[in-house]
């Protein structure tokens, strides 16, 4: 069995039912395996940023419970601030394209509408950034690999050279 990758994700929602069906929902996957943090407010999860999400899902109106907390944009906006490589996917129970599109205008990864799929819509996204933060470290080993084999070739045509001027002067 191939070893799954290990990621940090953090659910951030005000809505604590949700928030519960979200954890429990994507909790598991073939994928990868998680450390799943949940939050209900913009400002408790950037209090965590030292743990390193790697995901975090954050529902874009973050005022549920308190109307002076900041939103999933204004969070979002600090995430990337604080932690450039963690991707954000935005939630929201607004199905509007104006609020999607200033998502990902904003850094967003993706934009799932809480929808009856927005579960699975938020595990393909999850996925996604799985699969492209695995091709992107495949990469980075190709890219040191191929340093390492230039290497040792320019070392090897070195002392060829330095043989063959010491013996055939």
């Amino acid at each position: 069995m191939k070893n799954k990758q290990k990621i940090n994700i953090f659910f951030v929602d005000d809505d604590l039912i949700y928030l519960k069906m979200l954890e429990n929902n994507l909790k598991h996957s073939r994928h990868y395996s998680s450390n799943i943090h949940t939050f209900t407010s913009g400002e408790e999860c950037l209090k965590n940023m030292n743990i390193k999400p790697d995901v975090v899902v954050l529902d874009y109106f973050l005022n549920g419970t308190n109307p002076k907390a900041i939103n999933g944009i204004q969070t979002m906006q600090e995430i990337k601030k604080l932690s450039p490589e963690t991707k954000v996917v935005i939630l929201s129970g607004q199905d509007k394209i104006d609020i999607a599109v200033t998502s990902v205008k904003e850094g967003a990864f993706d934009y799932v509408s809480k929808s009856e799929s927005a579960f699975v819509r938020t595990q393909n996204a999850i996925n996604n950034i799985v699969h492209a933060k695995k091709l992107k470290d495949e990469a980075k080993d190709q890219r040191l690999w191929l340093r390492l084999t230039a290497s040792v070739f320019l070392i090897t045509v070195l002392v060829f050279l330095t043989l063959s001027f010491i013996y055939n002067p």
